[in-house]
């Protein structure tokens, strides 16, 4: 019994103290490079881009999207909203917005496959705003039928839900001045309870209900720190689908987004697969794929606001995440993949697939030493106490350092962390240092659900809700 003990304990121990060091690492990596980041200057050139608008069911948020993209500060950039067989009033909505127009389906400028193409139509207000009406095929599918329709060098997807800031193509069109850069995203942020006017954020207080507090903490902190430290080691394998962005080429090169009808299967998370895919296809050709994450251009995205919805989410999430990493499972520890393989893949195996089951084993285990009366309860007080206080200690550093170092070079950025004062503040670092305790076991259980439907192989998509922004005015 003792040597299982001790077994158990070195095991647990070993994981949880290089997760430790993992992160620390990227913290201290952080902290040292934020402060070194400027935004970059505007290029000369400026290529055309294509912003891709998949839109299934989005009559709630589909116009503050619309009202945010077209005052883009971008000479030259085109909008395809691709309605994906809503079932809702979107495509009613569009039509009254816009002024749409029926217009002759042209020949694609791809020819990736998708569901079938009911209509094309073009805004008689907006000439640069093309709508795509198809029968429903998924989101990886809408994705799709907007490249095959794009005529932009640079391509963007957004979610139907987010707001942009004007600045962030421009902004994006300066991390492509690097040639080894494929895919770029910026810092997404919580727009639950904001006051949007003509599709742009104009009052942005502390949310009021605090399962959005806890995601506006995680948004700010462990996405930023995280995603942060792996760009620049180039090993992240993440982008989130509300805002990235990619070169057309390198999209085409590998078939677009993985989806039933051109390749024959598909994922739950579409912006998780298409970045292995990409790192995957470039190395094998000996030409690494170049990730990179900009914290300067912001996009706003609604974040589940009920326990149900946040669990579905988190479930889907989890699921594309297995999902992603099965259909590549040769990269894992194949040192001809260099970083990738050695490091990326095994990192988001052990420390974000399968980190939930840790994390219930190592609670049973405790219990269990709690009851054999192997365990000093006092130890395990001081040790909640000391997470407790190292997430809050994180908090307060990351967002003290974003408000002193963006305060006069990016207003943007300041404002997506929703603090206007010291109460504010100390709101944001309480949360923190309740996450260890509420939010982080309530994610883990969902998790647990979400492995639990990736060994069914469950495919639903779990779309949460759409509650819409806080206050919003629109244009006439």
């Amino acid at each position: 019994m003792l040597t299982l003990i001790l077994i158990l304990a070195n095991l647990f121990a070993i994981y949880f103290f290089g997760y430790f060091v993992l992160n620390i690492l990227f913290f201290v990596y952080f902290l040292v490079g934020f402060t070194r980041e400027k935004l970059r200057e505007t290029p000369s050139k400026m290529p055309k881009i294509s912003i891709i608008v998949p839109a299934y069911n989005e009559e709630k948020t589909i116009c503050d999207s619309l009202d945010s993209l077209v005052q883009l500060d971008y000479p030259d950039f085109e909008i395809i909203v691709v309605n994906d067989g809503s079932t809702d009033d979107t495509l009613a909505i569009l039509n009254t917005k816009l002024d749409l127009v029926r217009t002759e389906i042209t020949t694609p400028t791809s020819e990736i496959i998708t569901a079938p193409i009911r209509n094309l139509y073009r805004s008689r207000k907006l000439p640069n705003i093309i709508v795509v009406d198809k029968e429903n095929g998924g989101k990886a599918d809408a994705l799709n039928a907007g490249i095959n329709f794009a005529s932009g060098e640079y391509i963007v997807t957004i979610d139907a839900d987010t707001l942009l800031d004007r600045h962030s193509l421009r902004r994006i069109a300066t991390v492509f001045d690097n040639k080894d850069v494929l895919a770029t995203g910026g810092l997404i942020t919580v727009a639950n309870d904001t006051e949007v006017k003509n599709g742009i954020p104009v009052d942005v207080p502390m949310p009021r209900n605090p399962l959005v507090m806890f995601q506006l903490v995680e948004y700010l902190v462990s996405y930023s720190v995280g995603r942060w430290a792996l760009s620049h080691f180039n090993v992240l394998l993440i982008l989130s689908g509300a805002f990235s962005a990619f070169r057309k080429d390198a999209l085409l090169a590998v078939k677009g987004f993985l989806s039933r009808y051109h390749h024959g299967r598909f994922t739950v998370c579409e912006d998780i697969e298409i970045i292995l895919r990409l790192h995957r296809y470039f190395r094998e050709r000996g030409h690494p794929a170049k990730i990179q994450f900009y914290p300067f251009p912001i996009a706003w995205t609604e974040v589940p606001q009920t326990i149900t919805s946040l669990a579905r989410q988190r479930n889907r999430w989890h699921r594309g995440l297995g999902e992603s990493l099965l259909l590549h499972k040769t990269v894992l520890f194949d040192p001809r993949y260099g970083r990738l393989g050695l490091f990326a893949t095994p990192y988001y195996l052990m420390f974000e697939f399968l980190s939930p089951f840790v994390k219930l084993a190592a609670t049973i285990f405790l219990v269990w030493l709690m009851l054999l009366g192997k365990l000093d309860v006092r130890f395990a007080v001081y040790l909640l106490i000391f997470v407790a206080l190292l997430a809050g200690t994180i908090t307060a550093t990351v967002t003290t350092l974003v408000e002193a170092r963006t305060r006069t070079i990016s207003k943007v950025n300041l404002e997506a962390m929703r603090y206007k004062g010291w109460r504010d503040w100390l709101k944001l670092v309480g949360f923190s240092f309740l996450s260890p305790f509420i939010y982080h076991p309530l994610i883990n259980v969902f998790q647990l659900w979400g492995t639990y439907d990736f060994i069914r192989r469950k495919r639903g998509w779990y779309k949460f809700k759409r509650i819409g922004f806080g206050r919003t005015h629109h244009a006439s």
